[in-house]
Order: C-alpha cells, then sequence, then structure tokens
C-alpha cells in the first residue's frame, strides 16, 4: 500500500479511535486500519466517541467535523482537550472550513480520503507526540 515511504512508528502497537457518522467512510477506515494498528474503535457520533475514549485511552484519534448530533466534531476536539492536550487528533472531513479552532488539531485532511497520504499524517503527529 505504501510504495517507497518511510514509517517512522510500529502503527501495529497503537489504539485508534476514529469518529465518523458516515457509514461507508467509517466501513472502509475500519478495513484500511484494522490490519495496520492494533486495536481499532469506531463511534457514530461525538458522543459515543467520548464514552470510548474514557474507556479505553487511544494513542491517536481521527474524526469528522459536521456530524448531526448535539455535538458535533468542533464539540468533541474541545472536550478531548480538556482531558489530553498532548494526543494526537486528526481531522478528516469534506467541510474542514468548518473547524473552529485549528490550534486544537495536529493535521486537517480533507475527503476523499487519500489513506497512503492519512497513513503518513498519522506516522507524523505520533512521532511528534512522541517528542513532546
Amino acid at each position: 500500500m505504501l510504495k517507497n515511504s518511510k514509517i517512522l512508528n510500529d502503527l501495529r502497537t497503537i489504539k485508534l479511535l476514529i469518529v465518523e457518522d458516515g457509514e461507508d467512510i467509517i466501513k472502509i477506515m475500519d478495513n484500511t486500519f484494522k490490519s495496520l494498528v492494533k486495536e481499532i474503535y469506531l463511534a457514530y457520533n461525538p458522543k459515543d466517541g467520548l464514552e470510548l475514549y474514557h474507556k479505553v485511552q487511544p494513542d491517536i484519534i481521527l474524526t469528522d467535523i459536521r456530524m448531526p448530533r448535539a455535538h458535533d466534531g468542533n464539540d468533541f476536539i474541545k472536550n478531548i482537550r480538556e482531558l489530553n492536550k498532548n494526543i494526537p487528533i486528526i481531522v478528516v472531513s469534506a467541510y474542514s472550513h468548518d473547524l473552529a479552532n485549528k490550534e486544537l488539531v495536529n493535521f486537517v485532511m480533507d475527503k476523499p480520503i487519500d489513506f497512503e497520504k492519512l497513513i503518513h499524517l498519522i506516522d507524523e503527529a505520533l512521532f511528534t507526540a512522541t517528542k513532546e
């Protein structure tokens, strides 16, 4: 999948939390990442994402911004940052312009998803987090 690309971290050791309301997208992400990471946790809305965060203490979070519920991705990111200032967060959204505070996240990726690029962003975010 990754051609001539150096990954700096062993992604097979991480716990990944994905918060995404699109069923097709979350299935594709699950299928893509389940062979690359140790554990993958899926939440279809920010409320469930926050509950999973507390339960599993993931190493990195991928989240959408626009999600139909009482809380959107911006609220989710703010809540996570109040709990943990250092966990890497990557926004993956077709509406990245709706991101309220870019300083709260490590990276932003627009949909449609380029999975090779996303894997490198995950790797870079984890590498940066371990240096802090």
